[in-house]
C-alpha cells in the first residue's frame, strides 16, 4: 500500500472546508464526515502528517551558535 499524498489529501479536504461539503474525494477514495469538526480533525491530522514527513522543523524561529575556544 503506497503512502498517502498529503498534499492531495489536504487539498481535498479543503475545497471541502470552502464549499461547505462533507464528502470528501481524494485518490479514488471518499469519505463522508459526521461534522465540520470531524472534517477539521482530519485536515488536522494531514497537516501534522505532511508537516513531520517534510522532517524535522524549528518552532519560533530560533537561530543558535556555538563558539569554541580553540
Amino acid at each position: 500500500m503506497p503512502a498517502p499524498d498529503y498534499a492531495t489529501e489536504i487539498a481535498a479536504l479543503e475545497r471541502a472546508m470552502a464549499s461547505g461539503e462533507l464528502t470528501v474525494e481524494a485518490d479514488g477514495d471518499r469519505v463522508t464526515y459526521r461534522s465540520t469538526s470531524d472534517l477539521i480533525a482530519a485536515l488536522d491530522y494531514y497537516r501534522r502528517k505532511a508537516a513531520a514527513a517534510s522532517g524535522p522543523q524549528l518552532r519560533g524561529g530560533a537561530t543558535f551558535a556555538v563558539f569554541d575556544r580553540d
